[in-house]
């Protein structure tokens, strides 16, 4: 028996094999899919449609419109939901996921308990971490993903964290990181970041870097990274500004100064950083990512969201971790983004609800570079869609779409997730992914980290 393999296909054969995974059996590319009658579809660049189909065939919508014909599709009928992009979580810490929770211990808050467990996580664990995170990501519809990886011990944690991701199916980047131990005058491992840059990726996982940056590094440190990541081509992602002292620092003045800001170098929190620096990060163009959830739960403060929009930055929302977070709810994200926003301005009318929804899709994807494949939804983008229902006891009736998801929705509407034209999570159900198996392991993971921590 013959078998074709197209493109894509050949493209993740090669990318398994670099990464050293068992290659799954692949089942043959998908028809056309007809996403039928869903009662309102937000492109995120036009006015809502009502009403209206999708088609969708080799991974790219290819027709948005009422009355498609259907053809040789599968049709899904989604009369009762809003077909909208999937979520982009632009920060997110995954390696730790089996930790939900675990902000304190014995040994005292979030950053000592850390500082206890991070040291006992093997490239397995990691690699749970990541299957539980992503895992949870498309139930909430979260369908791009920023892997911000901050506990590479070795490069077995590196290719393990990859190789789940790119098992997954899901979309997204692997931002190559550091042990949580090292020192603060020693670089991340330049040699095997510079193997896995030359490696053939997969079309749906990249690579960039997650550094310490001028807040968490020495200067030597920093700058060799910038300058390894910038010969290499691949974005950069760093914390900065997340407390008064960091900010105070004058890193972002630093980083401004060696034109080490840019489009390329994603500044994560800036819930210190004063207007003055806000504004040198908006001229240069790098974007932010926020985490307001976590920005909270770890004492950083109130994130400036107000002041942010002022600034004229490109914002992006991030879950950040299960640690603090304890939920990869993009929904939630949203709803206390614009809260914040309203409350500490005392003006309701500061932040129109389609803002958030506009930085948990389309800008969130602006700022990972990826705004040309996903984040919207029209004719030749990347397939990467979620269907809410708007008929559920908590949703009905849709009065205002805009508000009703970002502060009515929940990840259990979410019964619908593509992310390349292959569905993830169908009828409300996960499809692709074995929960028992992955809790199992996750279960297993952390208590062995307990163990070995003492805590």
């Amino acid at each position: 028996m013959s078998t074709i393999i197209n493109r894509r296909q050949a493209s993740a054969m090669l990318a398994t094999a670099a990464w050293g995974m068992t290659i799954p059996a692949r089942a043959a590319p998908p028809r056309r899919l007809l996403l039928r009658g869903a009662d309102h579809l937000l492109t995120m660049t036009e006015t809502p449609r009502a009403k209206t189909d999708l088609l969708v065939h080799q991974g790219r919508i290819e027709a948005i419109g009422p009355g498609l014909p259907a053809g040789d599709a599968d049709v899904i009928d989604l009369s009762g939901h809003v077909l909208m992009p999937g979520f982009v979580d632009t920060h997110w810490h995954m390696w730790n996921t089996a930790a939900r929770g675990l902000w304190r211990s014995a040994k005292g808050g979030f950053m000592p308990t850390m500082a206890a467990i991070s040291p006992h996580f093997t490239s397995a664990d990691v690699a749970i971490g990541v299957d539980l995170a992503l895992a949870e990501a498309v139930n909430s519809g979260i369908t791009t993903v920023h892997n911000w990886a901050h506990n590479v011990r070795s490069p077995a944690h590196a290719d393990a964290e990859i190789a789940a991701m790119i098992r997954s199916g899901v979309r997204g980047r692997f931002a190559y990181g550091y042990a949580q131990d090292v020192g603060k005058d020693q670089p991340m491992d330049f040699d095997h970041l510079s193997t896995i840059a030359r490696r053939p990726p997969s079309d749906l996982v990249s690579i960039g870097i997650c550094a310490r940056g001028p807040d968490r590094s020495a200067p030597s440190v920093w700058q060799a990274e910038w300058d390894v990541a910038r010969r290499l081509g691949l974005p950069i992602s760093t914390h900065m500004a997340s407390d008064p002292k960091s900010a105070a620092s004058g890193g972002i003045a630093a980083l401004a100064a060696r034109e080490g800001l840019g489009a390329d170098v994603q500044l994560v929190h800036l819930t210190a950083a004063s207007r003055a620096d806000m504004d040198r990060v908006a001229q240069a163009g790098s974007p932010v990512s926020i985490s307001p959830w976590t920005e909270l739960e770890v004492g950083y403060g109130v994130p400036p969201i107000a002041d942010m929009i002022a600034a004229g930055l490109l914002l992006g929302l991030s879950v950040d971790n299960m640690v603090l977070a304890g939920q990869a709810d993009m929904f939630s994200v949203m709803r206390l983004s614009t809260d914040l926003a309203r409350g500490l301005s005392r003006n309701p009318l500061l932040m129109e609800d389609m803002t958030a929804l506009r930085w948990a899709t389309i800008d969130g994807a602006r700022s990972l570079g990826m705004g040309q494949q996903v984040g919207a939804l029209a004719p030749g983008m990347r397939a990467d869609i979620i269907a809410v229902r708007v008929d559920a006891l908590n949703t009905a009736p849709a009065a205002d779409l805009p508000s009703l998801l970002t502060h009515a929705a929940r990840p259990d509407n979410v019964s619908l997730v593509l992310i390349d034209g292959v569905a993830h999570k169908r009828d409300g159900q996960l499809v692709r992914v074995d929960l028992p198996a992955i809790r199992a392991k996750a279960s297993a993971s952390i208590a062995k980290i307990r163990s070995a921590a003492a805590i």
